[in-house]
């Protein structure tokens, strides 16, 4: 059976985490090793939008932010973030999207013998299913939200027309009940058909959502009424896809209409008019042609933050080549080529550029008109997420607004304001730390904190470009010795080149046989970062960070929540390939 070389050494960090709690536990003046206490120091507070705070310090013990204020003193078990003049922001909120719900494999449509009464499975009809059954917390997408400054998502599964419910979790690192917040919050509902088989149309899933539904009504009363009274009433055949469905029909659970396209916010809106089922609309990208509709219906919003790509149009910068003057059969070209120009195709692109026009400035006129929304995640890149935010600030959406849309509107929305979404004592200690104001574009983000755990980070450059001097040569193979309270472990990093792309694995000296490859491995001049994921009841992931000079290295490691330890090593030789 396979067992990951560095487990060794995440379990010895383990072991002596418990240790030393145990023994500051018996003398109070002994300081805690690996502590959850933080103290970030002199840092500019931004609590909710609209209100910033200066020369603040922030305690952060037990997941928890404990206190906020200038005269705060350092616990004496704390890890000391020297924040001087850095910002510090509510978490993000992802109010709904895929994050850490793997992609299902690409498989062979099954055969269905009657294609006008499929299984529900195959119909896409899977209500009963569960977002926290699905999502990891070390699936890469979780990782990426983060770096982008999110502590929490409402994950909802992939799928069809009803996929299944969504749930809350905090996108930390470990298991799912530890990073679980709410399961089951609400139930997904999405105008996306199966080919070939019923309902394939939006006309048909419309009309078999509406089946659904009140037979969904009438066979959770029937099951309630037997539990109360059994007499004189048959037993109810249970169906898991209808009792599903149940709690939106008694407004206990509110239905996450996907309406993408313009068309599908108005039959969203016309479908809760006729059934009256709780709803919030999501992934809008064209809901200005409704807004009087959504404004008067008081329904939650979760705007698209995906945008349309503009046209690229040529510009000409200072300092260009002056252009050449045409000769006489140029010009006579360039009439020709003019007098051709297509005016319907004119038509079209003026027509398109205006409709680009009106969704970049869809965010400010919902703000304007003060309907309240927030952003879903199904379809953009968390590394295009600050960018999309200021070019929808360009075309007016005011800057407290948009940071509302990132903290407290979701909050709101999945009724988790008394945890999350703004910066107050005795809230998750979930927090975004940046250089510069979050809309600057010039500010990055430094630190992240989710439950009350730091990661940081630092720019990441194309590992493809590094070019190491000789000095700082690190392929081959090195010896590693990582010194942790009370003792030492030493093992092999071996890094390897091949077609421009560094592979690295590390070999722990009580395991020589096996072998740990790397992830998300960064080289920048003389410097790589990468990380290994080892098993300690849950999944914990072990960062590396090395810095090469001659014959030899240092730097650090980081476990997860256990923190940070030294790590030093030199070269041995080259690697087998």
């Amino acid at each position: 059976m396979y067992t990951n070389p560095f487990r060794v050494l995440s379990c010895l960090i383990f072991l002596v985490s418990i240790s030393s709690a145990s023994l500051s536990g018996q003398n109070s003046d002994s300081p805690k090793q690996l502590s959850r206490t933080f103290y970030l120091k002199n840092c500019f507070v931004i609590p909710q939008p609209g209100s910033l705070l200066s020369g603040q310090n922030v305690i952060i013990k037990d997941g928890f932010i404990s206190e906020i204020g200038t005269a705060v003193k350092i616990p004496f078990d704390a890890q000391i973030v020297l924040a001087d003049s850095l910002y510090v922001y509510a978490g993000f909120i992802d109010a709904h999207s895929n994050t850490g719900i793997a992609k299902p494999e690409n498989k062979d449509r099954a055969k269905v013998q009657d294609p006008g009464n499929p299984p529900n499975d195959v119909a896409g009809i899977t209500p009963q299913i569960s977002g926290s059954d699905l999502f990891k917390s070390l699936d890469k997408s979780v990782a990426d939200m983060r770096s982008a400054g999110f502590a929490i998502a409402q994950v909802a599964p992939r799928g069809l027309m009803l996929p299944g419910q969504n749930s809350i979790f905090l996108l930390g690192e470990g298991a799912n009940d530890k990073m679980l917040l709410k399961s089951n919050t609400s139930q997904n509902f999405q105008l996306e058909a199966n080919r070939g088989v019923y309902p394939s149309t939006s006309i048909a899933i419309l009309a078999k959502f509406r089946d659904l539904y009140k037979n969904a009504n009438i066979t959770g009363l029937h099951e309630e009424k037997f539990k109360l009274n059994p007499a004189g009433l048959s037993r109810p055949d249970y169906n898991k896809e209808l009792m599903s469905m149940y709690p939106v029909t008694i407004k206990k659970m509110p239905l996450y209409f996907v309406a993408s396209r313009t068309k599908d916010v108005h039959k969203a809106l016309s479908l809760k008019d006729e059934l009256g089922f709780d709803m919030v609309l999501t992934e809008v990208k064209q809901g200005w042609h409704y807004l009087d509709r959504i404004k008067k219906s008081s329904i939650p919003v979760l705007l698209s933050l995906e945008l349309p790509e503009e046209d690229k149009k040529d510009t000409k910068k200072e300092g260009d080549a002056p252009e050449k003057k045409d000769s006489t059969a140029t010009k006579d070209v360039k009439k020709v080529v003019k007098e051709e120009k297509n005016p319907e195709k004119d038509g079209f692109d003026q027509k398109k550029e205006a409709s680009i026009k009106q969704y970049l400035e869809q965010a400010g006129l919902f703000e304007k008109q003060g309907v309240k929304f927030g952003f879903s995640y199904m379809t953009v890149k968390p590394a295009d997420i600050r960018k999309n935010l200021r070019k929808l600030i360009q075309n007016g959406l005011s800057e407290n607004y948009a940071l509302a849309a990132l903290t407290t509107h979701p909050a709101q929305i999945l009724g988790i304001s008394h945890l999350a979404g703004t910066v107050e004592k005795g809230k998750i200690a979930n927090l975004v730390i940046t250089d510069k104001p979050y809309f600057d574009e010039k500010a990055t983000i430094k630190y992240v904190f989710v439950d009350g755990q730091k990661y940081e980070f630092t720019e990441k450059t194309k590992k493809t470009e590094n070019k190491p001097s000789e000095s700082g040569k690190m392929v081959g193979s090195w010896s590693y010795t990582v010194e942790i309270p009370g003792s030492t472990q030493k093992g092999k990093i071996i890094i390897k080149k091949a077609s421009g792309e560094y592979k690295v694995t590390v070999v722990d000296d009580s395991a020589p046989s096996e072998e740990d490859s790397a992830s998300d491995v960064i080289v920048d001049g003389k410097k790589i970062t990468f990380n290994i994921t080892t098993d300690m009841g849950a999944p914990v992931k072990v960062d590396f960070d090395l810095n090469f000079e001659d014959k030899s290295y240092t730097g650090s490691i980081s476990v997860g929540q256990f923190g940070s330890f030294p790590i030093k090593g030199d070269y041995e030789g080259d690697p087998k390939y």
